[in-house]
């Protein structure tokens, strides 16, 4: 097994979404300036929205996310992760894409039935497409960090084809 990889999240595509998040700020600014009550309201909930994904996007750049993997499994961290999360490999069947709607594709994982993670999250996210899921945002696709993943894993429980 070889050693472990650090994964980042990408700087790139947060400072996009910062820039586009700005860009409503002072829609939503201008918006505020307005006569009629209802565009007011636009502007305010604009405001709110987007000044929320100002906030976000600023404390992506500061502290990316981290996916680390290691022969045990892997941790996610920084970025909006409080403290980090660790999942081991064998409490994994694989990794999958799957639609997040509008918002893009996201890298999903299924749980192993001995695995103690069926809280009810993890139910109502097994309806939306897996039992949970990894954050956004990373340096490549989510189609190349499935395989990354599914690859590791395979190496780190010996079934490497």
């Amino acid at each position: 097994m070889r050693n472990s990889r650090i994964l980042r999240g990408s700087r790139l595509k947060a400072s996009l979404c910062l820039l586009a998040s700005l860009v409503f700020v002072l829609i939503g600014t201008s918006m505020i300036q307005e006569t009629k009550m209802a565009t007011v309201a636009w502007g305010w909930a604009c405001v709110a929205f987007f000044g929320l994904g100002v906030v976000v996007f600023l404390w992506l750049l500061i502290r990316p996310q981290v996916l680390i993997l290691d022969a045990g499994g892997f941790t996610v961290d920084g970025g909006l992760v409080r403290t980090p999360r660790y999942v081991a490999w064998r409490d994994v069947q694989g990794f999958c894409v799957f639609s997040a709607g509008r918002g893009g594709k996201m890298v999903g994982y299924n749980f192993e039935p001995h695995a103690k993670q069926k809280s009810l999250l993890t139910r109502i996210n097994r309806s939306l497409g897996a039992d949970a899921g990894l954050p956004q945002g990373w340096q490549i696709s989510a189609e190349q960090l499935a395989a990354v993943l599914n690859d590791y894993r395979l190496q780190a429980l010996g079934r490497a084809g």
